[in-house]
């Protein structure tokens, strides 16, 4: 058998080296037949390699998604604002106007809200799912091993599989499993998602870890919202950041058909005169907050009132 194993290396070195003399065609068939001869030799190899176990990655402040199709990640990172989609359009002939639009916080605030409702839309729908710190996955050896050569701007997609189920993910969020324990205030809150199919939330508030919340409120102050940012995101948005709808006996009734307080508890008072105001308000660890909005059919963030 060795002499067997011996020949065969020796007819292969001499064919490699008789090939490789015949040009380009040549070079090209021998870099395929090694390539091809280490894959034969490494795939059997990697079945007996366990699992590799991750975890998300210390710095992670976001919760990781794990979606079912590789179309859902991409979708929900190439989701746009209307809004502005829109500017980009009216400037389209004016390059530093552009810039200027796509390097402001508004700009990115609103970019930002549109990423958060389409993974919004995609966990509603069964399709992604959220994770986070002390949610272990596990990833093929293989696919693992080829996952450090990510680019930022194209981020290597992997598949994971988590609770027994496949999902696509982004390899940059998780690294191995180190055993050190993330801190609960350094946690990524879940996004909390608990609307019906008619689009508006009917249930009671979520109940929420105190003692988490309380160390969210003393590391983040307020989101910051933009101007005729739509309510709804800015629901996502707050509750997502672990706060809860204040709801009060002295509250203003929501009139039947009001699409800005329908499903929104937490409403104080709605008005429908002017700016058709509205007033919601929010509490975290004790901290109060209130969100006013203007706008007859829609309520469209106005400001943080007293």
């Amino acid at each position: 058998m060795k002499n067997y194993l011996a020949n065969k290396w020796q007819t292969l070195r001499a064919w490699s080296s008789t090939t490789w003399a015949q040009g380009r065609i040549g070079k090209a068939k021998v870099v395929l037949a090694w390539y091809g001869l280490a894959v034969a030799v490494m795939a059997p190899v990697a079945l007996l390699i366990p699992d590799v176990e991750l975890e998300l990655r210390p710095a992670m402040t976001e919760p990781a998604l794990l979606c079912l199709q590789q179309q859902s990640l991409d979708a929900i990172v190439g989701a746009k604002d209307v809004t502005n989609q829109a500017l980009l359009e009216k400037f389209r002939n004016q390059p530093d106007m552009q810039r200027r639009i796509i390097t402001s916080d508004t700009y990115m605030q609103r970019d930002a809200a549109a990423w958060r409702s389409e993974a919004m839309r995609k966990i509603a729908r069964g399709q992604c799912r959220e994770v986070t710190h002390g949610d272990p996955v596990k990833a093929d050896w293989m696919e693992w091993q080829s996952s450090n050569d990510a680019e930022p701007l194209n981020p290597k997609r992997m598949q994971v599989v988590y609770q027994g189920q496949t999902y696509w993910a982004y390899a940059g969020q998780w690294q191995k499993i180190t055993g050190k324990t993330v801190a609960a205030e350094n946690r990524a809150p879940l996004m909390v998602s608990r609307k019906a199919p008619d689009g508006n939330d009917h249930s009671a508030p979520p109940v929420v870890d105190e003692s988490q919340t309380r160390a969210m409120t003393n590391r983040h102050p307020a989101p910051p919202f933009a101007r005729n940012e739509s309510y709804a995101q800015v629901r996502v948005v707050l509750m997502r950041d672990g706060w809860q709808p204040v709801i009060s006996k002295d509250a203003d009734q929501c009139t039947e058909g009001d699409t800005r307080c329908e499903g929104r508890p937490e409403m104080q008072t709605c008005s429908g005169s002017g700016l058709a105001m509205c007033r919601f308000r929010w509490q975290r660890a004790g901290q109060q907050l209130t969100i006013c909005t203007a706008g007859e059919e829609q309520a469209m963030f106005h400001s943080i009132c007293e």
